[in-house]
């Protein structure tokens, strides 16, 4: 008997410590590891943020690496509660929760909404809005989508087909700022070496109002940032080649400009000297005409179990 109390007594101090410890929440989007980039999750609180506004209902998501073992059925629910999603007389509160290494992802429904956000419409914005996504290592995508469906049908619509993603939602999706930013540097720098100065002015010019335009946009659209501060980085990165050029070899970038100056000047002359020859009826006039809602938790609302999974 004294074996078994023991026995009791160990289980009760490590069953605990082997359960996943639920999150805190902060604000509507919680990504603790930073699966997302920071415009992502700025897209995607917005998005978010606009789901309740316009619903009622309180929709949070939450991305995890992995439940350790417990289902996810089990881990989102306990999220749900500890959480409190949605108002506790209506209980209409929505966990989207993401389990990107186990390759899981659960909708759970607050028990007010499941004759609204059935289990079979949760399956298929898991299935057909997600997966998808999630099988190309397209994490915010799916999401995003995943979103979109939620919103349709707690507005009352009728839930479409799941369409491809768009051409920009592909391109922003693809796009790395940081690896972005590297070749551009790579790039600046060997046209400078090469002293290819009218290339570099041409992105100067081109890139300096493309910048303003973005950074205009980029507060309706976040997921413009990064293309605004790409185009934004390509006169600084100029400027800061050229003065570094000027400050390291000044009398060489001289030299190399008087020279290139005496080359120039040289073969107008060769070429004056020759239209002279060649035409001497020219006049001197005519030959030179030819040279860019957080909480902590819900209202108070419950859920028991309704919802859909997946994995991918």
């Amino acid at each position: 008997m004294a074996r078994i109390l023991a026995l009791l007594l160990v289980l009760s101090f490590t069953l605990p410590a082997l359960a996943v410890p639920v999150p805190p929440m902060n604000g509507v989007v919680n990504d603790a590891e930073n699966q997302l980039s920071l415009w992502q999750r700025k897209a995607l609180t917005q998005q978010v943020s606009d789901l309740n506004a316009r619903t009622g209902t309180q929709t949070a998501v939450l991305l995890v690496p992995t439940t350790n073992g417990e289902t996810i059925e089990q881990f989102a629910n306990a999220v749900f509660h500890r959480w409190q999603l949605g108002d506790a007389q209506r209980n209409d509160g929505v966990l989207l929760l993401v389990a990107w290494q186990d390759r899981k992802v659960r909708i759970e429904v607050g028990t007010g909404l499941e004759d609204m956000l059935t289990n079979a419409l949760a399956k298929q914005i898991i299935d057909e809005y997600m997966i998808p996504a999630f099988r190309q290592d397209d994490l915010n995508t799916g999401i995003v989508r995943g979103v979109e469906g939620i919103t349709t049908v707690l507005a009352s619509q009728p839930l479409p087909k799941a369409q491809s993603p768009s051409f920009f939602q592909q391109m922003a999706a693809w796009f790395s700022l940081w690896k972005s930013l590297i070749v551009l540097a790579v790039v600046i720098i060997a046209l400078t070496v090469k002293g290819n100065i009218r290339t570099l002015a041409g992105l100067f010019l081109i890139a300096c109002p493309l910048a303003v335009i973005l950074f205009a946009f980029s507060e309706q659209n976040p997921l413009l940032l990064p293309f605004t501060i790409f185009c934004a980085a390509v006169p600084i990165f100029i400027l800061l080649m050229i003065l570094c050029v000027w400050l390291i070899y000044p009398q060489r970038l001289t030299a190399a400009g008087r020279q290139k100056y005496r080359e120039s000047r040289q073969l107008s002359q060769f070429r004056g000297g020759e239209t002279s020859t060649d035409t001497p009826h020219y006049t001197s006039s005519e030959s030179s005409s030819h040279n860019s809602s957080d909480s902590s938790s819900g209202g108070g609302g419950s859920s028991d179990g309704g919802g859909s999974s997946g994995n991918w």
